[in-house]
């Protein structure tokens, strides 16, 4: 599960790469234009259309540029006055080969940038389709917030932007206005976090590109035991750079503003993965859109200030995946399906029966279609899914007698999130050999 999609840029920028932008602007008459998105995995996925051809964008605060990294369904993209650089993310590789192009124009819906730069990443390791389950193409981040407020409804997904923060609420409507800090053009905020034993103000940047409620940095607090007693050792997710691995567990609360939000599930991720964010003063961690998606929220960078009101999920209990699986998407198959061609035509059907008492029907045709394919791409140890025997690399066909291929991402993942205790039935395919196992979910961070 992609939990964090961070860029940090490196080494050189040619001259011509440093021109100042215009940016977005909205081109309507009304200067407001509302944007419609998907909400699948935790993740905000906005329709960009770049350079003419159509694209699907992780919207993600956690970045500073646009990054394009998945040319699969985008090879007819032109690009304008590339230039070679390095960019580095979280996770445990070695800086990667970009490239950077100016002269762009994006536009998502009414909301137009004529002069966009794009970072463009060829290395096809970078591939976040496969955990969310529909073609990702890039991500945006600063540039779609830098000169406009903009409101993200978590509850209907859409996205409003106007001029000015008074014209994306209604009167009545009361939102808390909290400070924001821009630090490399990314939004930072101040809370309060109670671990086990002690409370702590925490610096934390705000990112919709994290799936999770919040990440701690643990070394930013030397004096601190900040992991829970009750902790477990987890793959938090996929990074630019890597895989990235930590401790995840629950804390008391954490208050952001006047609101306070009961029994978080929250992560640790190891130094070794983020070595990078050591280096940004004070910072201590981010929140992640399990937590934002709890708030209507209006973003405004040009006079750095958030404003916040909870919203109806504001109270939903915060669960994590019980059975240690993770599961992704890779790639889609050719799958026959039959169907009675009387039977879709008549209200009414007229069925012949062989000796058998069976249904038979003159009149059977094959519908080809294509379906999703999902395997195991981690198994967290000494969880019930490695208790079973399920391995890295198994095929998942079932769950509960249900067809996976008939399923989408969010609905397989849903099933391993169930009430401590649940039984889980599933089937999976190892080297073309169907295997059945039923997990017992356990909730280790009570």
């Amino acid at each position: 599960m992609i939990r964090c999609l961070k860029i940090f840029y490196l080494l050189f920028f040619l001259p011509n790469l440093l021109l100042a932008q215009q940016g977005f602007t909205i081109q309507n008459t009304r200067q407001k234009t509302t944007i419609d998105f998907k909400w699948i995995n935790n993740l905000i996925i906005i329709p960009v259309e770049m350079n003419g051809v159509k694209l699907n964008f992780v919207l993600d605060t956690g970045v500073d540029g646009t990054v394009l990294f998945s040319l699969e369904d985008a090879e007819n993209i032109e690009f304008k006055d590339l230039a070679k650089i390095k960019i580095w993310g979280i996770g445990n590789k070695e800086a990667i080969e970009a490239f950077c192009s100016t002269d762009n124009e994006v536009r998502i819906g009414d909301y137009v940038d004529l002069n966009h730069k794009i970072y463009l990443v060829l290395d096809q390791d970078i591939n976040i389709s496969t955990s969310i389950g529909i073609p990702i193409h890039g991500i945006l981040g600063y540039d779609f917030f830098k000169n406009y407020t903009v409101r993200i409804n978590y509850v209907n997904h859409t996205i409003k932007i106007a001029k000015a923060a008074q014209k994306l609420h209604r009167r009545k409507e009361k939102f808390q206005e909290i400070p924001l800090t821009l630090i490399q053009n990314k939004p930072y905020m101040n809370i309060n976090v109670q671990f086990e034993t002690t409370q702590e103000t925490a610096f934390q940047l705000l990112d919709t590109g994290n799936t999770d409620p919040a990440w701690f940095i643990h070394e930013s607090y030397p004096n601190v035991r900040c992991i829970p007693e009750s902790s477990i050792v987890d793959y938090l997710g996929k990074g630019m750079s890597g895989e990235i691995y930590g401790k995840r567990g629950r804390l008391p609360s954490m208050t952001i503003g006047d609101f306070k939000i009961n029994r978080p599930i929250v992560s640790f991720p190891d130094s070794t993965y983020v070595r990078m964010l050591l280096g940004i003063e004070k910072r201590n961690g981010s929140l992640g859109n399990e937590t934002l998606k709890r708030f209507h929220m209006i973003w405004d960078y040009p006079n750095q200030r958030v404003y916040l009101r909870p919203n109806s999920l504001f109270d939903t209990p915060f669960q994590y995946n019980m059975s240690g699986i993770e599961i992704q998407h890779q790639g889609m198959q050719w799958v026959a399906e039959e169907y009675d061609e009387d039977a879709r035509k008549s209200v009414n059907p007229q069925y012949q029966f062989n000796s058998g008492g069976q249904r038979v029907s003159s009149n059977i045709k094959v519908h080809f279609d294509l379906k999703p394919i999902y395997f195991v791409m981690n198994v967290r140890k000494d969880s019930p899914a490695e208790i079973q025997g399920v391995k890295i690399g198994d095929q998942l066909l079932k769950i509960e007698g249900k067809d996976c291929k008939n399923m989408s991402l969010d609905q397989i993942n849903g099933y391993f999130k169930m009430q401590d205790g649940k039984s889980i039935d599933l089937e999976l395919e190892r080297s073309g050999k169907p295997y059945r196992v039923t997990l017992v979910l356990k909730d280790l961070l009570p």
